[in-house]
C-alpha cells in the first residue's frame, strides 16, 4: 500500500470530523497521569479539546451530513434500483450522522461537566491491527499471528504445521473473553479464530443443535426458534461463542440445570497431535475438556441438548437480602414452573447491594411456541440504550435512578409473556465501544448458602470504598459440579454473585481494579468459595491454590495429553505451569534493617514513603517482574523534586568517595604510600582524585568501564582524571590490553559478582598479570554469609535500579552472583591473589549498609608465600604432599558453589549483564 493511500485510510470519511478531537479526548483519559496538579491540567487540556476542536467539527459535520443525505435521498428518485437502494443506504447514513451531531451540539453544556457525556459517541473505531486484545485491551498480544481455519481439517493443518514450527496454538471464538485464556503467553504462537466454523444444524425430533465451535448463541437462537426449541444453558447475552463458552463452563438463568456441561451430550477436539476426537460423558477428558479453558485440546463442534421454547412471563418479589437464600431454597427450588431465575442487587452507589429482589421466569404456556418477531440486536444496540448506559457510566445518580425504575418495572408483574429465545436476550450491545481509555469488566464469586448474604454485604462495602462504577449485579444459583478439576462449584452447590462494572484503563484506574478484585477473591476463598477463572488475571496465586486446590491434578492429565505443551496460555503459565519455590526478595526486606542503605548509601528516596509504596505495590502484585515494574513506574512519588535530586547524587558521591577511600588507605598505606600504575575497574576514574590526596600516585592511570559519557564529569569533575580508556565487557571481562606487571594497584569496586562465572577466572588471571609483584588488588563485595544478607545486597540493587530507571528486561538479567567473602578469598588466593591481614579481621563496610558491601586487599606473590607454608605444613613424614582435593591449577571460580539468580533460581552458567553496573 502506497504512502498516500495509508495517508488516505486515516482521514475520516465525509461527516466524522468529529472522530478526530474525540480520538485526541480518548487518549487524554487513556493516559490521564498521577498527582493532583497533573489531573488538573489534563482536565483543562480535555475539556480545551472539545470546546475548540470537537464541538466545531460537530458543526461542520452536521451540515456535511445533511448536505450529503440531501444529495443521496434526492439522487434516488433518478437512478436504477440496485443504485437506488446503495443511494438509499447512504441516505440513512448520513441522516444517522446528522442527528447524532444535532443532539451531541444541543447537549453540549452537559460535555463541559463531563466531556465524554458527548465525546464518547465519536469516538472512532479501532484501526485494524496484529494480534489480538482481550479485555477492551487490558491484556494484548501484538505479535500474534492470527489464523481463521473454515473447517476442521484446516485446523487440523495449522496444529501440525505449529507443532513442526515449535509453536504455540490457543483459540478464540467470539473474541469477548476478559482474560488471558486464549492470549498465549508465547508472543509468535498462533491465535486459532474459529469464528468462520459457524454452522448450526437443529435435529429438531431429538432436540439437538449440532453447531460449530465459532457459532454465537443468537445463531443458535435464530435456527432453533422456527422449531419451536430454545437453549436452555447460555449466558444472559447471546453474544458468546459456543467455544468459548465450552472452554469455560459458563452458566445462565435455568437454575435446575446448572452449568454447560449438563446440556452437551458430545463434542469434538483437535488434539495436541492433530488428531479430530470426539468426547462423550462416558469419557473422562470430556468433563475437563469442558471447563478446560482449551488447555487440552480446540473444541470445534459440539452437540447440545435444547428444550421447547416456551412462553415465560417475568414475575417480581420483594425479597430482604437477609432472607434471600432461604426464600429461594424454600419457594424457588420446589416450584416446577419457575423456569429461569435471579435475584437483582440494588446499584445505589451509596449503598451498594445493600437490597435486591427476585426475578422468576414463570411457565404461562405448555405449548412450545415459535416467537413473534425475533430480531437480533444491532452490534452497538439502541441509540436510547447507548445514551441510558453512557450516563450510567458517569453519573452515580443515573445508575440509582435505573436501579429504582427497574425495581418499580418488575414489582409491578405487568410485563407481556415471551418466549424463552426472546427472554434470553435482553439488550447488551450498548456497552461495546471502540474507546481505548475504558471498558465494561465482569467479575463473578460463587458461594454456599451459609456465607452468600456475608459475603454480598462485604462486597457492597469493597466497591463503594473503591468507587466502582457498577452498571449491573444478580446472584444465580448454580448445582454442584464436581467432575471437572478446575469446577467453581465442587463440593456443593452455590449461588453465583455476577457482576458488571465500568472500568477506566489509565494506570492509576488499573492499579484501583486489581486491588478490590483481589480483597474481594480473598473474602470468597476465606467464606469457602471460589470466583470465575475466566476474568481478569490478578488474583494472588496463594489464593489460586486455595480455590481449585485440584489445578495440580489437572496439570497432570494435562502434561498426558499434550506433552508437548502444544496449547498454552497467559492463564496457564501464570496460575497452572509448575514453577521453581522462588524467594519474593521484596518480602524479606523491612525499613528498620535496610533503612540504613536508603540513608546512608543510596540517600535518593525517603525511607518510610518507600516502604509504604512498596506495600501498597505488593498488595496488587506478586512476582519480582510485577513489583519491580510497579516501582519504576510509581517511583516518582517518593523522590525528591529534580534539583534536590541531584544535590543527593552529589552528596552521595561525595561520601563513598571519601569513604572508600579511607578504607583503601587503612588497608594498604602502611604497604604502600607511593602507587606507580593506577588501573580503576568499573568506573571512569570516580575515585581517582580523592585517591592521590592520600597516596602519591605515578605512571599511567587506567580506567576500565563501559563506555565514555558526559556524565562521567559529575562523578569525576573536569578534565577526567585518566590517562587511558579500556572497554569493559561485562559478558567478557579481560585486560588482556594492558602490559604486564605495569600497576602497583587495581580497584574494583564495582565487585566481581556482576562477572560470569566462566569468565572469571580468565579475568583474574588478567588482574595477577597486570599487577607488579606485591601489587594490591582492591575488592569491594558483598560479604553474603546467610540468607538474610543475600536479599539485603540483592535488593540493593533492585532499589538502586529502580531508583535510575533500569529497564525491567535489564535488571531480571542482570547477574548477582554473591559469595562470602571467605569464598572470594580462596578464589583468589587460587588465582594467586591473597588476602594480606596482618591484624584481627575488621570488615570495613560503611556504616548502616545492610548488604555488606566491603572492601579487602589481595596482593600478588603473598599467595606463593602461602602455598609453600601450607605446604610445608601438610607434608607428612614420608615427603609425599597430602591431596587437599585441589587441582595443580588452584581451586577455580567454577569449582565454588552456585548462587541464584534474581528469581531465586539456583544458577551456574553466565547470563546477560545490564549496561551500566547497578549498585555494586
Amino acid at each position: 500500500m502506497s504512502f498516500w493511500r495509508k495517508l488516505a485510510n486515516k482521514i475520516p470519511e465525509s461527516g466524522r470530523l468529529s472522530s478526530i478531537p474525540a480520538s485526541i479526548i480518548d487518549q487524554a483519559y487513556l493516559h490521564k497521569p498521577a498527582g493532583l496538579f497533573n489531573r488538573i491540567f489534563n482536565a483543562i487540556y480535555i475539556r480545551a479539546v472539545y470546546l475548540t476542536m470537537l464541538i466545531p467539527a460537530q458543526f461542520i459535520d452536521l451540515f456535511v451530513s445533511m448536505g450529503l443525505g440531501i444529495r443521496y435521498a434526492f439522487g434516488s428518485f433518478f437512478v436504477t434500483d440496485d443504485l437506488q437502494e446503495h443511494r438509499l443506504q447512504q441516505q440513512r447514513k448520513y441522516g444517522t450522522i446528522f442527528s447524532k451531531n444535532l443532539y451531541a451540539l444541543l447537549a453540549a453544556i452537559f460535555g463541559l461537566i463531563s466531556p465524554k457525556l458527548v465525546a464518547f459517541y465519536f469516538t472512532p473505531d479501532r484501526p485494524e491491527s496484529k494480534g489480538t486484545i482481550a479485555a477492551g485491551g487490558l491484556y494484548k498480544g501484538s505479535e500474534l499471528e492470527v489464523k481463521q481455519p473454515e473447517t476442521i481439517s484446516e485446523v487440523q493443518e495449522i496444529i501440525v504445521a505449529a507443532a513442526a514450527a515449535h509453536q504455540k496454538v490457543m483459540p478464540v471464538g467470539a473474541g469477548l473473553s476478559q482474560g488471558q485464556q486464549f492470549l498465549p503467553a508465547d508472543e509468535h504462537a498462533v491465535v486459532l479464530d474459529l469464528g468462520k466454523l459457524n454452522k448450526v444444524e437443529i435435529r429438531a425430533e431429538d432436540k439437538v443443535a449440532i453447531v460449530g465451535a465459532g457459532a454465537i448463541w443468537a445463531d443458535i437462537q435464530k435456527a432453533a426458534d422456527p422449531h419451536r426449541l430454545a437453549l436452555e444453558v447460555m449466558q444472559a447475552s447471546n453474544v458468546f461463542s459456543v467455544g468459548g463458552s465450552i472452554g469455560t463452563n459458563i452458566h445462565g438463568w435455568a437454575h435446575r440445570k446448572g452449568a454447560l456441561v449438563n446440556v452437551v451430550r458430545s463434542l469434538k477436539i483437535i488434539n495436541a497431535q492433530g488428531e479430530l476426537q470426539q468426547l462423550t460423558p462416558e469419557d473422562e477428558l470430556f468433563y475437563q475438556v469442558i471447563g478446560g479453558f482449551g488447555l487440552l485440546g480446540i473444541v470445534v463442534e459440539v452437540e447440545i441438548q435444547l428444550i421447547d421454547n416456551h412462553l415465560v412471563k417475568e414475575m417480581g418479589t420483594a425479597v430482604a437480602l437477609d432472607d434471600y437464600p432461604d426464600y429461594f431454597l424454600e419457594q424457588v427450588l420446589p416450584d416446577d414452573t419457575i423456569k429461569m431465575h435471579l435475584y437483582r442487587l440494588d446499584l445505589n452507589p451509596n449503598a451498594l447491594l445493600s437490597k435486591g429482589f427476585a426475578v422468576n421466569y414463570v411457565e404461562a404456556q405448555a405449548e412450545p411456541v415459535q416467537s413473534e418477531d425475533l430480531r437480533m440486536e444491532s452490534n452497538r444496540g439502541s441509540r436510547l440504550n447507548q445514551i441510558a448506559v453512557n450516563m450510567a457510566r458517569r453519573i452515580g445518580f443515573a445508575r440509582k435512578i435505573y436501579s429504582d425504575s427497574e425495581e418499580k418495572r418488575v414489582l409491578a408483574n405487568d410485563s407481556p409473556a415471551l418466549s424463552i429465545n426472546k427472554t434470553m436476550q435482553p439488550p447488551v450491545n450498548a456497552m461495546f465501544h471502540p474507546a481505548n481509555s475504558e471498558v465494561e469488566l465482569l467479575q463473578e464469586f460463587f458461594l454456599p448458602k451459609e456465607t452468600l448474604v456475608q459475603f454480598i454485604k462485604n462486597l457492597g462495602r469493597i466497591l463503594m470504598d473503591h468507587h466502582v462504577v457498577l452498571l449491573n449485579a444478580s446472584v444465580r444459583f448454580v448445582l454442584q459440579h464436581e467432575k471437572s478439576l478446575l469446577s467453581y462449584a465442587p463440593d456443593g452447590d452455590r449461588f453465583a454473585v455476577v457482576l458488571c462494572f465500568n472500568q477506566a484503563l489509565d494506570e492509576t484506574a488499573k492499579i484501583g481494579v486489581k486491588k478490590w478484585i483481589r480483597e474481594a477473591q480473598e473474602l470468597a476463598v476465606q467464606l469457602k468459595g471460589t470466583y470465575y477463572l475466566p476474568y481478569q488475571a490478578f488474583t494472588a496465586p496463594e489464593v489460586f491454590s486455595k480455590a481449585y486446590p485440584k489445578a495440580t491434578e489437572f496439570v497432570q492429565l494435562k502434561k498426558k495429553v499434550d506433552p508437548e505443551e502444544m496449547f498454552v496460555s497467559g492463564f496457564y503459565k501464570r496460575y497452572l505451569e509448575p514453577k521453581a519455590e522462588i524467594v519474593n526478595h521484596f518480602k524479606k526486606i523491612n525499613a528498620h534493617d535496610f533503612g540504613g542503605f536508603l540513608t546512608t548509601v543510596l540517600h535518593r528516596v525517603d525511607v518510610p514513603k518507600l516502604f509504604s509504596l512498596l506495600e501498597d505495590i505488593m498488595s496488587y502484585c506478586d512476582t519480582h517482574e510485577e513489583i519491580y515494574t510497579q516501582l519504576c513506574k510509581r517511583m516518582g512519588e517518593v523522590m525528591p523534586n529534580p534539583f534536590t535530586d541531584f544535590q543527593r547524587i552529589l552528596g552521595s558521591l561525595s561520601a563513598i568517595k571519601e569513604d572508600l577511600t579511607a578504607q583503601a588507605h587503612a588497608l594498604i598505606f602502611q604497604q604502600r604510600k607511593v602507587c606507580d600504575g593506577l588501573v580503576e575497574i568499573g568506573y571512569p576514574g570516580r575515585f581517582v582524585r580523592d585517591f592521590k590526596g592520600k597516596f602519591k600516585v605515578t605512571g599511567k592511570i587506567v580506567a576500565v568501564y563501559e563506555q565514555p559519557s558526559i556524565t562521567d564529569y559529575i562523578q569525576t569533575g573536569i578534565p577526567r582524571p585518566y590517562d587511558e580508556f579500556v572497554h569493559l565487557d561485562y559478558k567478557a571481562p579481560s585486560l588482556a590490553s594492558l602490559p604486564d606487571n605495569s600497576a602497583d594497584i587495581i580497584t574494583c569496586y564495582v565487585g566481581l559478582h556482576h562477572f560470569p562465572e566462566d569468565k572469571l577466572s580468565a579475568f583474574l588471571n588478567d588482574v595477577r598479570r597486570v599487577l607488579r609483584e606485591g601489587g594490591h588488588f582492591l575488592l569491594v563485595d558483598h560479604d553474603v554469609v546467610d540468607e538474610q544478607s543475600y536479599s539485603m545486597a540483592f535488593m540493593a540493587h533492585t532499589i538502586f535500579n529502580a531508583v535510575n530507571g533500569v529497564p525491567v528486561e535489564e535488571e531480571l538479567s542482570e547477574l548477582r552472583n554473591f559469595r562470602s567473602m571467605e569464598e572470594w578469598k580462596a578464589c583468589l588466593d587460587a588465582h594467586g591473589l591473597a588476602c594480606a591481614l596482618t591484624g584481627p579481621d575488621v570488615p570495613l563496610i560503611r556504616h548502616q549498609d545492610p548488604s555488606r558491601n566491603r572492601m579487602m586487599s589481595f596482593t600478588k606473590g603473598l599467595a606463593r608465600a602461602h602455598q609453600e607454608m601450607r605446604v610445608a605444613e601438610d607434608k607428612p613424614a614420608n615427603g609425599k604432599i597430602e591431596d587437599k582435593g585441589v587441582s595443580k591449577e588452584g581451586l577455580t571460580a567454577n569449582s565454588l558453589f552456585s548462587r541464584s539468580d534474581q528469581n531465586g533460581k539456583s544458577t551456574s552458567t553466565p547470563g546477560m549483564v545490564i549496561d551500566q553496573p547497578s549498585y555494586q
